[in-house]
């Protein structure tokens, strides 16, 4: 897998990993991990597709300006990382954090679309409960409790029979989590805090938009995800009966079923 460090006319410096051959799919990781996320996904994709994967926190201060960063400036990113390597249109893939990415992406860029795939994403803003514990949080990190946050979130990820049967995976998780520096946790994490409501832009998309849900997601809101597929003109959705929010890691054979499904259908000849 390729590292690449780019110049951007928004950030000093972006790096993003490049794998595969074909058609580009940007592969978005989510909030606190690296490209790697993807792993069990990434052989059978990078087979028909060449994967473009922004790498948030491989090195400190990158992916921000003055220890600050937003989501339209990281779509803005992201269209550096589609110019540089020449790709006009793409499918975006991104988990949780990264979805929001991708959605402030089609905002500012909808005709750069093919489709947009949401991991464990909504367009809906936080409600006001959610925001102050988000804010609760940002002070936790800011006061030095990482490590004890991070235990804590990266253990919610999972259902608790998936973390009594797989415990390597959420020990692996939580120590990749635990690696990124202190600034890098904080800005991301406002970002997220901060992020504007897309429900408007998915409406606006001609192209399709995918979702993918765990029925035992911890951090989501079921109802309010499934409401949320009437807003595109055309969506596809898939649930997972037994998976929390880490589905990739959880049932990779299943999401690259259902993600297969949906590319095929966005990257068809004549497909606008």
């Amino acid at each position: 897998m390729e590292q690449i460090i780019l110049k951007g006319k928004v950030f000093p410096e972006i790096i993003y990993r490049k794998t595969g051959s074909g058609p580009a799919l940007l592969l978005v990781h989510g909030f606190p991990a690296n490209p790697l996320l993807w792993r069990e996904i990434i052989p059978e994709l990078s087979s028909r597709y060449t994967l473009l994967m922004p790498d948030f926190f491989a090195v400190p201060g990158s992916w921000m300006v003055d220890g600050h960063n937003s989501m339209d400036m990281l779509a803005e990113g992201f269209a550096a990382i589609l110019d540089n390597e020449k790709v006009e249109r793409t499918v975006i893939i991104g988990h949780s954090m990264g979805g929001y990415m991708g959605l402030a992406f089609a905002g500012k860029y909808p005709s750069r679309l093919h489709g947009l795939s949401l991991v464990h994403s909504s367009p809906v803003p936080d409600d006001e409960a959610r925001a102050e514990g988000r804010r609760k949080t940002v002070a936790i990190l800011e006061s030095g409790g990482k490590r004890l946050f991070l235990n804590k979130m990266v253990k919610a990820l999972f259902p608790d029979e998936f973390n009594d049967k797989h415990p390597e995976v959420y020990k692996r998780q939580t120590e990749e989590a635990i690696a990124v520096d202190d600034q890098s946790l904080v800005a991301f994490y406002r970002a997220i805090m901060e992020r504007a409501d897309t429900r408007s832009v998915v409406q606006g998309l001609s192209c399709p938009v995918q979702y993918l849900i765990g029925e035992k997601d911890s951090l989501a809101n079921i109802r309010k995800e499934l409401a949320q597929k009437s807003l595109a003109k055309t969506s596809f959705v898939s649930i997972f009966k037994n998976a929390g929010h880490m589905v990739m890691l959880e049932e990779p054979d299943a999401v690259l079923a259902t993600l297969n499904r949906f590319l095929s259908y966005c990257l068809a000849e004549g497909q606008e």
